[in-house]
């Protein structure tokens, strides 16, 4: 539907039958004719319309029409409207000065006549329409420069993010080859580890092995300097092959290559039987160590040797960190099935910006060194996570340490692929399980004269 284009124009007079000679000399021009029969009138409707002309009588009742003028130019909105005063009374050039002085356009005296006073009206309607239309253009013309610098910034922005996608590929192609030449370092390491680990661990068990019968004087007797002497090596030989593998577990376990052997295990006896294991080491530093087990024996399937590794190197570092003070083991059942195991001592606690950083390879927060690798926590947190459970520490300066073990009721099984060859040394055996196995190294044999020692991991 199109729109009404036409402008309108107010008519002001307090004689009815004026109004209707106005509206008979304007009708031909085809625009919308407002009549207001006072000054009062006049303002309300210069307030709700836009005119583009207002043709008002000067003498009227109660506000006349310079009154009226006065008000209508005095607002921002209609001080630019054309007025052209009508008068059949005051005609003195006075008035006439005066109609002008109000802003009027003109002066016109009654009786006038139709043509004049018509192409009067038509040339300020004509210049209104031509004042609408310029707004409009210049409102055109502002929306279509707005579109433009949008589609510039548009522009911009398609071809920055062009340029983005073109360095985002590049830095993947370079960081895809960095992590296949890193995937290549590691896997050379790997066998590095996986070769040297044989020829580290058998001179290093014969050095452990010929010194404990030596001790056990199967060659002969041996003086105190000799028996001394003797001891300081095999303390350094347990200590080099504590090292070796430590760092053969750390590395395996950062190549995928730990295979979990899951069974069904009593957490309370295999506690036990650790205790049996470690009280050598709690001996020899005046430690007691307590086991309070739960009411119910818990029950769960997972890999019973590293749960013992996990176990040992919490109690050894207890032992050692604990300043001979009481360790407390407590297995406590969990509401899934699973077990939780806190070791607790009542040591040098841990600072909690230490508590982060003992998880670190090679690390000892401790001011009193002791001997180990600084392998064992990062090994047992590690080792913890393949077995689906969590290792964590809560520890307070001078107060002690308490290291949690969680364990599910059921680990997830790390099994072969079909047709998968187990013990190679070359490129690494693919699983179906999300860890991928190969065969344990076992190391040489110790002579079986020599004692079993426990090997506490820092």
């Amino acid at each position: 539907m199109t729109a009404d284009r036409r402008v309108k124009i107010l008519m002001v007079d307090d004689r009815p039958e004026n109004l209707l000679a106005l509206e008979a000399i304007l009708e031909p021009l085809g625009q919308i004719l407002v009549s207001a029969n006072s000054g009062e009138e006049a303002l309300k409707c210069v307030l709700q319309h836009d005119f583009a002309c207002i043709l008002l009588d000067v003498q009227m009742p109660d506000m006349n029409g310079f009154d009226a003028a006065q008000i209508i130019k005095s607002r921002e909105k209609s001080r630019y409207i054309p007025i052209i005063f009508l008068s059949a009374i005051n005609k003195e050039d006075a008035y006439v000065f005066k109609g002008y002085s109000m802003g009027a356009v003109d002066y016109v005296f009654k009786p006038f006549n139709p043509d004049v006073l018509r192409s009067k009206v038509a040339v300020f309607v004509d210049l209104y329409v031509k004042q609408q239309q310029l707004m409009e253009q210049t409102e055109m013309l502002a929306e279509a420069q707005r579109r433009e610098l949008e589609l510039e910034h548009r522009a911009e922005l398609l071809e920055a993010e062009a340029k983005s996608a073109a360095q985002l590929t590049e830095l993947n192609a370079k960081l895809k080859e960095r992590q296949e030449k890193l995937e290549e370092a590691m896997g050379v390491r790997n066998r590095f580890y996986a070769s040297m680990s044989h020829e580290l661990r058998t001179p290093i068990n014969a050095v452990i092995g010929y010194s404990t019968l030596m001790i056990d004087n199967i060659y002969g007797p041996l003086n105190e300097k000799q028996r001394e002497g003797l001891q300081r090596t095999l303390r350094a030989a347990r200590h080099l092959l504590e090292l070796v593998n430590d760092v053969l577990d750390l590395s395996k376990i950062e190549a995928g290559k730990i295979e979990l052997a899951l069974a069904s295990v009593n957490i309370s006896n295999l506690i036990e039987d650790l205790f049996v294991t470690v009280r050598p080491l709690a001996d020899e530093h005046g430690t007691s160590l307590t086991f309070k087990r739960s009411e119910d024996d818990v029950t769960v399937v997972t890999d019973p040797r590293r749960v013992r590794q996990i176990l040992l190197n919490l109690l050894s570092n207890a032992i050692k960190f604990g300043n001979q003070k009481p360790i407390t083991v407590e297995c406590t059942p969990e509401s899934d099935g699973g077990v939780s195991i806190a070791v607790i001592d009542e040591g040098e606690g841990i600072s909690d910006e230490d508590q982060h950083r003992i998880f670190e390879e090679f690390v000892q927060v401790s001011p009193h060194q002791q001997m180990g690798t600084g392998l064992g926590l990062p090994i047992s947190r590690r080792l913890a996570t393949l077995l689906d459970g969590s290792l964590e520490v809560k520890s307070e300066p001078g107060k002690g340490s308490i290291f949690t073990l969680r364990l599910p009721p059921e680990g997830q099984a790390r099994v072969f692929e079909e047709g998968s060859e187990e013990g190679g040394e070359g490129e690494p055996v693919k699983l179906n399980g999300p860890i991928p196995p190969v065969p344990e190294i076992v190391p040489e044999s110790v002579p079986q004269s020599v004692p079993k020692t426990v090997q506490a991991q820092a």
